[in-house]
């Protein structure tokens, strides 16, 4: 029954090439709410209708063919925008911070070995009965 529906001329071509592309089991198997209400989101992605101008066409050459397509149109994505900074400037915090603990953490364990050699070398034991090999042993 709702596989005829996918195939209604009536409906506009985008919304037939996404719902073609759904599994006709899984699409009997919808109720008609459902299928409405797919329909419905469906349409309200498609991409032409969106752009005051939207121009497709093809170019064809000897050897290939060409394709462009120009769309113009208001711009209304800068909250997306924004979103997408704010996140990026998150990850980037995140990164950032991971990328200084593994150099610093690795850098001070080679200082606190410099400056126990050092304490070493010059002959200074501040306890005189503790000594760091002792804890490796």
């Amino acid at each position: 029954m709702k596989a005829s529906i996918v195939d209604d001329p009536s409906m506009d071509t985008f919304t037939r090439f996404v719902l073609k592309r759904i599994d006709p089991d899984i699409i009997e198997s919808l109720t008609e709410e459902q299928f409405a209400a797919i329909h419905k989101a469906v349409k309200a992605a498609t991409p032409i209708g969106k752009h005051p101008v939207h121009l497709r066409g093809v170019i064809p050459l000897y050897f290939a063919r060409y394709y462009f397509v120009l769309l113009m149109g208001r711009d209304r994505r800068q909250a997306a925008r924004q979103k997408d900074a704010i996140h990026r400037k998150e990850v980037d915090l995140v990164g950032t911070i991971l990328f200084w603990f593994f150099m610093l953490v690795p850098l001070l364990v080679l200082l606190a070995w410099g400056l126990y050699e050092l304490k070493v070398f010059l002959g200074i034991d501040i306890d005189p009965q503790t000594h760091v090999q002792d804890l490796w042993r």
